[in-house]
């Protein structure tokens, strides 16, 4: 769907989302004549769309809220939809997290079948809600915190709360040894918040924005690397690229691409190229070529065990 289609779309929703919602009945055909559809596309918008979200109901061919019921929330047709997305997003981060978050969009919205639905998994960290509270007034306040971390005692400037591959982390700068990581969240116990405060760290949050996995070497220095993506996975990688920095070069005659992109580690590139082989490949740099050839080698030694 082109964007100018989705727009016009959305428009027309909207407006008969307004209309429904103070109380006028409508009707198809007068609805088709002052947008320029069909009376199809009406019917559609209300039996594919709308009725979905909305306690209506149709008369003849005419549509309005049902008796006894209204809609009294102050959302417009789109909004409601983001608020959609993110209930089906909450509801993926384990079932304490989801029915918190259902508790407060009941509050926004009204009840009805959600459309949408995704199968991002993410990690329940309900259990972790109090540490979480804690971890986010120090990021604000720019405050140092200390806490146990498998048996050790870490002091950190904590910068920000992120996820990879599902699964939470605390990303800061170590003052135990004065470099930038990551901490596994379910893995820190006995947080204090230290009255020490810190300096905004552009250069860390910019490394963090640039990081392709959890591999990602904060303290290393970004390198280049230049991919070959095969035909059959290309699509994929130009809908969604495999981070901020890449960059198509080229485009080949047997429709695999050429992109550029940025990394800090071998491992945080081999972990991608592992989970897309065999339809991408590493073209430079030579020693990360030369692991890809190892550990390749390695694995097929090892499969082999398992044939008969």
């Amino acid at each position: 769907m082109k964007k100018h289609d989705y727009d016009k779309i959305l428009f027309r929703l909207n407006s008969i989302w307004q209309r429904l919602r103070e109380g006028e009945v409508l009707s198809v055909k007068d609805l088709a004549k002052e947008f320029n559809v069909s009376t199809k596309t009406i019917q559609r918008d209300f039996n594919e769309r709308l009725i979905q979200k909305l306690p209506i109901e149709k008369i003849g061919h005419k549509w309005k809220v049902k008796d006894g019921h209204s809609i009294d929330k102050n959302l417009s047709f789109e909004e409601d939809l983001v608020l959609d997305v993110l209930k089906e997003f909450a509801s993926s981060m384990g079932s304490g997290f989801g029915s918190k978050a259902n508790t407060l969009f009941s509050k926004l919205q009204n009840t009805h079948e959600n459309p949408i639905y995704s199968k991002i998994e993410i990690e329940d960290i309900s259990d972790k809600t109090e540490l979480i509270k804690q971890l986010q007034e120090s990021i604000i306040s720019f405050k140092q915190i200390k806490f146990q971390f498998k048996n050790k005692y870490r002091s950190l400037e904590p910068y920000k709360i992120t996820t990879f591959d599902g699964y939470w982390y605390l990303f800061g700068k170590d003052l135990n040894d004065n470099k930038l990581k990551t901490f596994y969240i379910k893995d820190i116990n006995n947080l204090i918040v230290e009255d020490i405060f810190f300096e905004k760290n552009f250069q860390a949050l910019k490394k963090l924005d640039s990081a392709i996995n959890i591999w990602f070497e904060p303290n290393n220095d970004i390198f280049e690397a230049r991919l070959l993506v095969k035909e059959d996975i290309a699509k994929y990688f130009k809908r969604r690229p495999l981070s901020k920095s890449q960059v198509i070069l080229k485009e080949n005659k047997d429709k695999s691409i050429e992109i550029l992109l940025t990394a800090t580690s071998k491992k945080e590139l081999i972990y991608e190229v592992k989970k897309w082989q065999p339809n991408l490949l590493v073209i430079e740099p030579t020693n990360l070529v030369k692991e890809m050839l190892e550990i390749s080698k390695n694995y097929y030694k090892e499969q082999l065990v398992f044939i008969d």
